[in-house]
C-alpha cells in the first residue's frame, strides 16, 4: 500500500508542477512577471516509515532581474534592482508590481497593472497634462516641473504572494519600506523572467514524469488486486 501512496503523491505533485509551468508560459510576455517556482517537499506521516511527495501551499517567486527591452514609451519604466512599484488596491490597501507599463486615465491618474500608483509621500499620483520625464529615483517632472515621486517598495526580508494581474502582496499585510537600491529606467520595460522555450520544455518533462507516476500507480494497483484475489481463493 505504501508503494501506491508514494506513486500517487508523486503524480499529484507533478499535476501542481504542470499548472505552475503553464502559468509561467502564459505570462512569458507580461512585463516584469516573476516566475513561480515549486519545490516539492518530502514529508513523513505516521505510522508509515516512508516519505511522500508534498507541494507547498503557495509557490515561491523567482526574484531574479529580467532582461530590459527598449520600448521608447514615455510611460514605460523598468525597475532595476529588487524594488517593486507600490500601488493602491481597490480596498485602499497596498500591492506591488514590476509591470512598468504605466497608463494615465483621462483625469490624469497614473496606473500600474491597472491600479493607482502611490507616491513616496503617500497617496496616489495624479498628473497634469504635458510631456512627462521620469528620473531614476522615480521623480516625475511634467513640463519640466518636478511634480511627484513614484514610491518604490523594498521586498527584501518579506514574503510576497501573487494576488493576480501582475500584482503581489505582502504575506504579513505589513507595508513594505521604501527601496534604496532600485532605480527606474524610462523608455524601457523589464521582460518576464521566464523563457517560453524553457517553460515549454519543462512542461514536456513534467508530463512524462506524470505519465510514469500514473503507470506506476496502475501497476501497483493491479498487483495488489491480483494478490487479494489469490489470497481470497486460497482462503
Amino acid at each position: 500500500m505504501n508503494g501506491l501512496y508514494l506513486a500517487a503523491s508523486g503524480a499529484a505533485s507533478k499535476v501542481e508542477a504542470l499548472n505552475i509551468s503553464a502559468h509561467n508560459l502564459a505570462n512569458s510576455g507580461t512585463p516584469g512577471f516573476r516566475r513561480f517556482e515549486l519545490a516539492p517537499q518530502a514529508v513523513e506521516q505516521a505510522p508509515s516509515p516512508y516519505q511522500y511527495a508534498s507541494v507547498p501551499a503557495s509557490p515561491t517567486l523567482d526574484m531574479a532581474q529580467g532582461p530590459l527591452r527598449n520600448s521608447g514609451g514615455p510611460l514605460d519604466v523598468a525597475v532595476v534592482g529588487s524594488g517593486f512599484i507600490r500601488v493602491q488596491t481597490d480596498n485602499g490597501g497596498e500591492a506591488y508590481t514590476r509591470n512598468g507599463q504605466l497608463e494615465m486615465t483621462q483625469d490624469g491618474a497614473l496606473l500600474a497593472a491597472g491600479q493607482p500608483v502611490m507616491s513616496a509621500s503617500g497617496g496616489t499620483i495624479t498628473l497634469p497634462a504635458g510631456p512627462i520625464t521620469i528620473a531614476g529615483d522615480g521623480s516625475i517632472s511634467v513640463n519640466g516641473q518636478l511634480t511627484t515621486k513614484i514610491s518604490i517598495a523594498d521586498p527584501q526580508g518579506a514574503t510576497l504572494v501573487p494576488i493576480g494581474s501582475s500584482l503581489y502582496g505582502s504575506s504579513s499585510d505589513d507595508p513594505l519600506p521604501e527601496a534604496t537600491d532600485s532605480q527606474l529606467r524610462q523608455g524601457f520595460l523589464e521582460e518576464s523572467g521566464g523563457n517560453p522555450i524553457t517553460e515549454a520544455t519543462n512542461m514536456v518533462s513534467i508530463m512524462r514524469s506524470y505519465e510514469s507516476a500514473i503507470n506506476a500507480v496502475h501497476t501497483i494497483d493491479d498487483t495488489q488486486q491480483r494478490a487479494i484475489q489469490t489470497f481470497t481463493l486460497q482462503a
